[in-house]
């Protein structure tokens, strides 16, 4: 089956790409996977992670999942969530490589204006890597 990759994050532009993503893969009748990437927290010094740093980010990625699969049930697609972790951009061009899944779509930007400047975009960044195309939605 074809498969629909969709980098959320909990933004409202995330949250528009996934409703986007859910029609696309309605109408041609693929599989939505939605991934939340867990990515390092961001700090001048070299990342020195304690132990269980992510708990929180999985947890709150867990529930926002379920919620987004929750909402698409009546949509009659099927719903595969994954929480990876590593550069959220990297991260979903990985998973982009995979042979099933046909398109990757996000929102034209997540939630940090200060991270975007630091980081630069991951939509931006996506659409120089990925090996799939990218519809970026706003």
């Amino acid at each position: 089956m074809k498969k629909i990759l969709v980098g959320v994050d909990g933004s409202a532009e995330s949250s528009t790409a996934a409703d986007l993503a859910a029609e696309l893969a309605r109408a041609i009748g693929a599989e939505l996977v939605l991934a939340y990437v867990v990515a390092l927290p961001v700090s001048f010094a070299e990342p020195i992670p304690f132990e269980g740093w992510d708990l929180a980010e999985r947890a709150h990625a867990r529930q926002l999942l379920e919620s987004l699969r929750t909402s698409f049930k009546t949509r009659a697609i099927t719903v595969d969530t994954v929480i990876p972790s590593g550069p959220p951009a990297e991260t979903l061009a990985r998973m982009a490589s995979a042979p099933d899944v046909e398109l990757v779509v996000v929102g034209h930007r997540g939630r940090g204006a200060i991270a975007r400047v630091l980081l630069g975009s991951v939509a931006d960044r996506l659409v120089q890597i990925s090996p799939k195309p990218v519809l970026v939605s706003r």
